[in-house]
Protein backbone atom coordinates (compact mmCIF):
# COMPACT_ATOMS: atom_id res chain seq x y z
CA UNK A 1 0.00 0.00 0.00
CA UNK A 2 2.75 2.18 0.79
CA UNK A 3 4.27 2.06 -2.64
CA UNK A 4 1.23 3.14 -4.98
CA UNK A 5 0.17 6.40 -6.58
CA UNK A 6 4.12 7.29 -5.75
CA UNK A 7 6.35 10.24 -8.19
CA UNK A 8 9.03 10.21 -9.56
CA UNK A 9 10.46 13.49 -8.23
CA UNK A 10 14.70 12.45 -9.17
CA UNK A 11 17.76 10.66 -8.91
CA UNK A 12 20.90 11.58 -6.88
CA UNK A 13 24.25 10.28 -8.45
CA UNK A 14 27.62 10.12 -6.54
CA UNK A 15 30.85 10.10 -8.09
CA UNK A 16 34.67 10.03 -6.87
CA UNK A 17 36.68 12.40 -8.85
CA UNK A 18 40.33 12.19 -9.68
CA UNK A 19 42.81 14.44 -7.93
CA UNK A 20 43.34 17.50 -8.92
CA UNK A 21 47.00 16.94 -9.94
CA UNK A 22 46.38 14.15 -11.84
CA UNK A 23 45.40 15.69 -15.38
CA UNK A 24 48.68 17.92 -15.39
CA UNK A 25 50.86 14.73 -14.46
CA UNK A 26 49.35 12.54 -17.32
CA UNK A 27 49.99 15.64 -19.65
CA UNK A 28 53.79 15.47 -18.43
CA UNK A 29 53.58 11.81 -18.90
CA UNK A 30 52.44 11.90 -23.02
CA UNK A 31 55.23 14.99 -22.93
CA UNK A 32 57.93 12.93 -21.18
CA UNK A 33 56.94 9.63 -24.46
CA UNK A 34 55.26 7.68 -21.55
CA UNK A 35 52.16 6.19 -22.59
CA UNK A 36 49.34 5.48 -19.80
CA UNK A 37 46.95 2.55 -19.75
CA UNK A 38 44.71 2.03 -17.39
CA UNK A 39 43.80 -1.21 -15.80
CA UNK A 40 40.66 -1.14 -13.79
CA UNK A 41 38.23 -3.58 -12.19
CA UNK A 42 35.01 -1.02 -12.90
CA UNK A 43 32.74 -1.56 -15.78
CA UNK A 44 33.57 -0.53 -19.20
CA UNK A 45 31.38 2.14 -19.38
CA UNK A 46 33.06 3.61 -16.47
CA UNK A 47 36.52 3.31 -17.11
CA UNK A 48 35.56 5.21 -20.83
CA UNK A 49 34.31 7.83 -18.60
CA UNK A 50 37.04 8.03 -16.40
CA UNK A 51 39.83 7.31 -19.07
CA UNK A 52 38.37 10.10 -21.29
CA UNK A 53 38.03 12.56 -18.48
CA UNK A 54 41.92 12.47 -17.91
CA UNK A 55 42.83 12.50 -21.43
CA UNK A 56 43.73 8.69 -22.00
CA UNK A 57 41.85 7.56 -24.56
CA UNK A 58 41.89 9.60 -28.31
CA UNK A 59 41.07 8.31 -31.94
CA UNK A 60 44.05 6.05 -32.47
CA UNK A 61 43.38 4.52 -28.64
CA UNK A 62 40.46 2.39 -27.72
CA UNK A 63 39.26 0.70 -24.79
CA UNK A 64 38.61 -3.28 -24.06
CA UNK A 65 37.01 -5.54 -21.47
CA UNK A 66 39.26 -8.42 -19.89
CA UNK A 67 37.09 -10.67 -22.02
CA UNK A 68 38.66 -9.73 -25.28
CA UNK A 69 42.20 -9.86 -23.69
CA UNK A 70 41.36 -13.49 -22.51
CA UNK A 71 40.34 -14.68 -25.88
CA UNK A 72 43.35 -13.16 -27.81
CA UNK A 73 46.57 -15.50 -28.43
CA UNK A 74 49.83 -14.15 -26.71
CA UNK A 75 50.89 -13.17 -30.18
CA UNK A 76 47.75 -11.46 -30.81
CA UNK A 77 47.97 -9.86 -27.79
CA UNK A 78 51.26 -8.39 -28.98
CA UNK A 79 50.10 -7.14 -32.10
CA UNK A 80 46.95 -5.59 -30.50
CA UNK A 81 48.15 -3.72 -26.91
CA UNK A 82 50.16 -0.59 -28.24
CA UNK A 83 46.10 0.65 -29.30
CA UNK A 84 44.39 -0.16 -26.25
CA UNK A 85 44.95 2.02 -23.48
CA UNK A 86 41.82 0.69 -21.63
CA UNK A 87 41.14 -2.23 -20.18
CA UNK A 88 37.72 -2.95 -17.89
CA UNK A 89 36.77 -5.43 -15.66
CA UNK A 90 41.11 -6.56 -15.36
CA UNK A 91 41.87 -9.23 -13.71
CA UNK A 92 44.85 -10.71 -12.40
CA UNK A 93 46.16 -12.86 -15.10
CA UNK A 94 44.88 -10.41 -17.74
CA UNK A 95 47.47 -7.56 -15.87
CA UNK A 96 50.32 -10.64 -15.68
CA UNK A 97 49.60 -11.15 -19.86
CA UNK A 98 49.22 -6.90 -20.19
CA UNK A 99 53.20 -6.66 -18.74
CA UNK A 100 54.73 -9.99 -20.36
CA UNK A 101 53.05 -8.41 -23.56
CA UNK A 102 54.35 -5.10 -23.42
CA UNK A 103 57.70 -6.47 -22.05
CA UNK A 104 58.33 -8.74 -24.73
CA UNK A 105 57.90 -5.66 -27.30
CA UNK A 106 61.13 -3.78 -25.44
CA UNK A 107 59.19 -1.79 -23.49
CA UNK A 108 60.06 -0.70 -19.61
CA UNK A 109 57.01 -1.30 -17.71
CA UNK A 110 56.24 0.53 -14.48
CA UNK A 111 52.80 -0.50 -12.57
CA UNK A 112 51.01 0.75 -9.60
CA UNK A 113 48.64 -1.09 -7.51
CA UNK A 114 47.26 -1.37 -4.14
CA UNK A 115 45.14 -4.35 -4.20
CA UNK A 116 46.34 -8.15 -3.72
CA UNK A 117 44.92 -8.73 -7.38
CA UNK A 118 47.85 -6.03 -8.43
CA UNK A 119 50.71 -8.37 -6.66
CA UNK A 120 51.23 -10.57 -9.57
CA UNK A 121 51.36 -7.69 -11.84
CA UNK A 122 53.43 -5.09 -9.46
CA UNK A 123 55.89 -8.87 -9.26
CA UNK A 124 56.91 -8.92 -12.92
CA UNK A 125 56.88 -5.47 -13.92
CA UNK A 126 59.95 -3.97 -14.31
CA UNK A 127 59.04 -1.44 -11.69
CA UNK A 128 56.54 -2.59 -9.36
CA UNK A 129 55.02 1.16 -6.94
CA UNK A 130 52.22 0.22 -4.35
CA UNK A 131 50.38 2.44 -2.49
CA UNK A 132 51.78 3.69 0.58
CA UNK A 133 48.32 4.74 2.13
CA UNK A 134 45.74 2.32 0.77
CA UNK A 135 47.88 -0.57 -0.20
CA UNK A 136 47.83 -3.93 1.28
CA UNK A 137 50.66 -5.12 2.86
CA UNK A 138 50.83 -7.98 -0.22
CA UNK A 139 51.21 -5.59 -2.95
CA UNK A 140 54.08 -3.35 -0.83
CA UNK A 141 55.75 -6.63 -0.50
CA UNK A 142 55.37 -6.94 -4.21
CA UNK A 143 56.71 -3.73 -5.49
CA UNK A 144 60.18 -2.45 -5.56
CA UNK A 145 59.18 1.26 -4.54
CA UNK A 146 55.99 1.95 -1.89
CA UNK A 147 54.80 5.88 -2.60
CA UNK A 148 54.43 7.41 0.52
CA UNK A 149 51.36 10.04 -0.31
CA UNK A 150 49.60 7.74 -2.72
CA UNK A 151 49.73 10.34 -5.42
CA UNK A 152 50.63 9.68 -8.93
CA UNK A 153 51.94 13.14 -9.22
CA UNK A 154 54.90 11.77 -7.24
CA UNK A 155 55.40 9.19 -9.67
CA UNK A 156 55.84 11.53 -13.00
CA UNK A 157 58.61 13.83 -10.23
CA UNK A 158 60.22 10.57 -9.27
CA UNK A 159 60.82 9.99 -13.30
CA UNK A 160 62.48 13.46 -14.18
CA UNK A 161 64.55 13.44 -11.27
CA UNK A 162 65.73 9.87 -12.22
CA UNK A 163 65.97 11.16 -15.78
CA UNK A 164 67.91 13.76 -14.61
CA UNK A 165 70.24 12.46 -12.63
CA UNK A 166 70.65 9.56 -15.29
CA UNK A 167 72.08 12.47 -17.86
CA UNK A 168 74.28 13.97 -14.92
CA UNK A 169 76.46 10.60 -14.71
CA UNK A 170 76.16 10.42 -18.53
CA UNK A 171 77.74 13.65 -18.40
CA UNK A 172 80.19 12.87 -15.71
CA UNK A 173 81.46 9.59 -17.45
CA UNK A 174 81.26 11.51 -20.59
CA UNK A 175 83.50 14.13 -19.96
CA UNK A 176 86.87 12.17 -18.26
CA UNK A 177 86.62 9.71 -21.51
CA UNK A 178 86.59 12.85 -23.68
CA UNK A 179 89.48 14.39 -22.01
CA UNK A 180 91.55 11.09 -21.74
CA UNK A 181 91.04 10.08 -25.26
CA UNK A 182 91.97 13.54 -26.79
CA UNK A 183 95.00 13.40 -24.34
CA UNK A 184 95.75 9.79 -26.01
CA UNK A 185 95.48 10.98 -29.09
CA UNK A 186 97.98 14.05 -28.48
CA UNK A 187 100.62 11.61 -26.90
CA UNK A 188 100.12 9.31 -29.89
CA UNK A 189 100.27 11.61 -32.35
CA UNK A 190 103.25 13.14 -30.70
CA UNK A 191 105.43 10.29 -30.63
Amino acid sequence: ALETDMGFDGFTAMTDPSRADVDQAGERCRHAGIELKMLTGDNLITAQAIADELGILDAEHIAVEAREIERLSDEELQKRIPSIRVIARSTPSVKMRVVNALKSLGNVVAVTGDGINDAPALKHADVGIAMGITGTEVSKEASDIVLLDDSFSTIVKAIQWGRGIYENFQRFIQFPLTVKLSSVIVVLASI
